[in-house]
């Protein structure tokens, strides 16, 4: 009963990012992103990609990773699998073959309100950007991708950022958070070239958006002290997951991942 009910508990993390399937909205636009960045700013060697879906609705749009859509479902499956396939009380679970994800968090904008979602170790939260570009239009102009594009710049927190948009798409969206412009944002980067997205899909399409629950509101602050702390202990997170003790070269690998992931963008 003991394993049931831990199980239990287990498949209530893993699940997360599951969606209210009582509320159900549409996007009218479906705009994919290639997405490139470094996970640790000072080596260009940890570079790492991700393609992303803006779906774009009625006063709504969600900014979500194509390969976390997948694992979700994926590790769901796996789960209820598990659960239905019980033998003599043992449970398998195995996530081996569940696809990695490289960018987790997902951006929504609704009436208006941006909110993020990003999970720190089991946990799920939601909390209103820290950070908005005040946005300068410039003249200068150039085709991207077939489109006749715009430039932008701003300043993203610490970021010096640069954004292409089309007015041939008037819609004020674009990856991530970067939103307000008279125009799809087509191609953005930071200065430092350690965050890229350019637009490479866009087609008019009704796609079902349903809203994630099960989320913790916060603020960004309590958010990123949460993150830290994770980071911090990182060792006996992952001792708790492997449910023993870990030898000294595990650990000090956990203590390099943790410490090589330095470049959030938010």
């Amino acid at each position: 009963m003991l394993k049931i009910f831990s199980i239990i508990i287990l498949m209530n993390s893993i699940l997360v990012f599951s969606q209210d399937k009582n509320t159900v909205l549409y996007s009218n636009l479906i705009a994919k992103y290639h997405v490139k960045f470094l996970k640790d700013s000072t080596d260009k060697s940890s570079e790492r990609e991700e393609i992303m879906t803006l779906f774009i609705g009625d006063n709504i749009s969600l900014f979500k990773s194509d390969q976390k859509a997948k694992s979700d479902s994926l590790k769901e499956s796996i789960v209820k699998n598990s659960l239905s396939n019980i033998t003599s009380g043992n449970i398998n679970i195995d996530f081996s073959k569940v696809p990695r994800v490289n960018m987790n968090q997902e951006v929504l904008l609704k009436d208006g309100k941006l909110k993020v979602y990003d999970k720190v170790f089991k946990n799920l939260f939601s909390f209103e950007p820290a950070n908005k570009v005040e946005w300068i239009l410039l003249n200068e102009a150039k085709k991207i991708n077939g489109y006749d594009c715009k430039k932008a710049t701003g300043k993203y927190g610490s970021r010096n950022i640069t954004a292409w948009y089309t007015v041939e798409i008037p819609v004020s969206e674009g990856p991530y958070t970067f939103k307000g412009l008279p125009g799809l944002i087509v191609s953005l980067e930071d200065q430092k070239q350690t965050y890229s997205f350019e637009l490479f899909y866009l087609k008019k399409e009704r796609r079902e958006i349903i809203l994630i629950k099960n989320d913790t509101p916060t603020t960004y602050e309590k958010f990123s002290n949460a993150r830290q702390n994770a980071k911090d202990n990182a060792v006996s997170n992952v001792s708790g997951i492997l449910h023993r003790e870990m030898t000294a070269h595990e650990m000090d690998v956990v203590r390099n991942n943790a410490g090589k992931k330095n470049n959030y963008l938010d």
